[in-house]
């Protein structure tokens, strides 16, 4: 299937698209809210600015993938594979990334608030400015992350993984660390 065919079918009412195989697919600034493309190979995709408004991802491949800018509220991206994605300003709020890996992408002034990223690994990743305000990062693995000047205010970030993350001028008000103490 190719990009014409998918927004056909869209538009025709159809949302299941799951084991779906759109590699390096291009599909900017488009509406694709409440798909789901559930365990679909996504890798090198560009999805720029594609509302994405409760979809399903779950264990979707989006490898290298640029989500830059989309709207994915409220999305269920469990156990997804975002490693070194583009991320920049991607609009995750209240979504569901447990286990995700977000990997070495690139979260710059992401929107993450009230995210669930319990258990998601973001090592190396790069969250400068993201809002990551009462997300959930339980367990997660922030090892060598990049969190300059993000808003951590109220996030859970009970037994993650800190070793050697860059929290300079983060907002960590009201959050919880690994070793249980509320700033």
């Amino acid at each position: 299937m190719n990009a014409e065919e998918l927004l056909k079918q869209y538009r025709a009412g159809k949302r299941n698209f799951q084991q779906l195989d759109l590699a390096q697919v291009i599909l900017t600034n488009t509406h694709l809210s409440q798909i789901n493309l559930s365990q679909a190979k996504l890798t090198e995709a560009d999805f720029t600015g594609t509302n994405f408004e409760k979809a399903i991802f779950y264990q979707a491949n989006l490898n290298l993938s640029n989500l830059s800018q989309a709207k994915l509220t409220e999305a269920d991206l469990r156990s997804t594979c975002l490693k070194s994605a583009l991320l920049y300003k991607t609009d995750f709020g209240k979504a569901q990334l447990k286990k995700a890996n977000l990997s070495q992408a690139i979260l710059q002034r992401a929107f993450l608030r009230e995210a669930n990223l319990k258990e998601a690994n973001l090592a190396d990743a790069n969250l400068t400015g993201a809002n990551l305000i009462d997300a959930n990062l339980m367990g997660a693995n922030l090892a060598q992350a990049n969190l300059n000047n993000a808003f951590l205010q109220g996030a859970n970030l009970a037994q993650a993984c800190l070793d050697r993350v860059d929290l300079s001028q983060a907002i960590l008000t009201g959050a919880i660390m690994p070793d249980g103490t509320i700033c």
